[in-house]
């Protein structure tokens, strides 16, 4: 007898086995995220803090860069303190701080809105600066948490044409920490798990389109306008613009290792990654990218009907 539709032998044959086990260890995380004390506390913070998010690959860490620039806001390395759980010897690791401070920190911390907080606020005074941002791509996962525990927060949600976005993340190396030390691990997905992905991380998003703590920041328009939408993050966080947000350094700011994943951000912005799919995505991807998010492209204004699928392919650069 065949096993019924959706039993958990369907789920292993059609993600295989590697991969359904992480599916259901990342289910069981945010299964006890929402229910354990520490994490579901509703403890508040009332600093103005800054939350950046959105889909991986859409720009989080270009923004990123040029947000930590600004004198008054001080954002560090990925956390994923609000949307998974707290490991302290990874953070301390991509942080390149002790371990047992950051053990610590938690250990003594009521919350886990008081641990973000002290922490937090100690990088910011580290950096000498008296505003502190974080940025995580999965805090767009986490956004009705966010809001509700930081009244004075913004977030910014950062959006980048999800074909492009299913092209980078295809070959887009994951970090796990290893001997101490931040190593990629190299992948070769498919164009229909990054659709996926780009499909329900930015379904999250545009949730709170509306919002008045929330603004959403088109990718492309933040690397061909940047000082005009640069202009506008700054006019929403109540902060005046200031030009050495434009000004890359070619250093990375702060915990190299941080960047590993997007070596380029800490550079001069460049356009070469825009379009990138019409070069990289075979027709039979592009039917499976419409298939799963194509009618969100559409609504979204990256395409005007389905037609894109049978478009000429062109050269165009690489991220």
């Amino acid at each position: 007898m065949s096993p019924p539709k959706g039993s958990l032998l369907d789920v292993v044959s059609l993600f295989g086995v590697s991969r359904a086990n992480r599916i259901a260890r990342q289910r069981l995380r945010e299964f006890y995220i929402n229910v354990a004390p520490w994490y579901a506390s509703d403890d508040l913070c009332n600093d103005p803090a800054v939350f950046i998010g959105g889909c991986g690959r859409s720009g989080t860490t270009l923004l990123r860069e040029m947000l930590n620039r600004h004198p008054a806001i001080a954002c560090g390395p990925e956390t994923a303190f609000l949307c998974d759980l707290i490991n302290p010897r990874r953070i301390a690791v991509e942080w390149e701080l002790d371990p047992s401070r950051v053990e610590r920190m938690a250990k003594d911390a009521p919350s886990l809105i008081s641990f973000c907080e002290r922490f937090f606020r100690a990088h910011a005074e580290r950096e000498k600066k008296p505003r502190w941002a974080d940025k995580t791509p999965r805090n767009v996962r986490a956004l009705p948490k966010i809001l509700s525990a930081f009244p004075y927060g913004k977030f910014i949600h950062c959006v980048r044409d999800g074909r492009d976005v299913a092209c980078s993340l295809r070959n887009h190396p994951r970090e796990t920490v290893r001997h101490g030390k931040v190593v990629a691990a190299r992948v070769n997905r498919p164009i229909r798990n990054g659709a996926m992905r780009w499909f329900h991380d930015t379904s999250a998003g545009m949730a709170f389109l509306a919002h008045p703590r929330c603004l959403e920041v088109r990718y492309e328009r933040l690397v061909t306008d940047t000082e005009a939408v640069l202009r506008e993050v700054c006019t929403f966080i109540e902060e005046p613009f200031d030009e050495r947000m434009l000004v890359a350094t070619g250093t990375l700011s702060d915990a190299s290792l941080r960047l590993m994943n997007n070596r380029n951000a800490d550079q001069h912005v460049q356009q070469s990654s825009l379009s990138r799919w019409r070069r990289d995505m075979t027709l039979n991807e592009r039917h499976d990218f419409h298939a799963v998010a194509g009618e969100l492209l559409i609504a979204l204004g990256y395409a005007k009907d389905a037609t894109w699928i049978h478009e000429q392919a062109t050269d165009v650069g690489r991220d």
